[in-house]
């Protein structure tokens, strides 16, 4: 699995994407597993604060679609898929 990390997800992973060879159930677990990588900013950033559903200002795609229109926090992950993390983008 590919993972590509934007923005301030960069600064707390330090790299701008990474292999993934782990077994994974679904997108939680990846997340679970990359916080323990990576650390509790990791970890703030994409999960809320109960750790039970993804950050409010968290974009997450795989293979090109957002998560919210797939199954959320709960999406299925195959070896081959392309996920992408990346902050809510705001501005006027």
């Amino acid at each position: 699995m590919e993972i590509k990390y934007f923005a301030y997800i960069r600064d707390y992973t330090g790299e701008k994407r990474t292999s993934w060879n782990e077994s994974v159930d679904d997108l939680a677990d990846l997340l679970r597993q990359l916080s323990k990588k990576y650390g509790n900013k990791f970890r703030d950033a994409v999960f809320d604060e109960e750790q039970t559903d993804l950050n409010s200002e968290i974009i997450i795609l795989v293979n090109g679609r957002h998560v919210q229109h797939l199954n959320g926090i709960h999406t299925k992950l195959a070896a081959n898929d392309l996920v992408a993390i990346f902050p809510v983008v705001a501005g006027g």
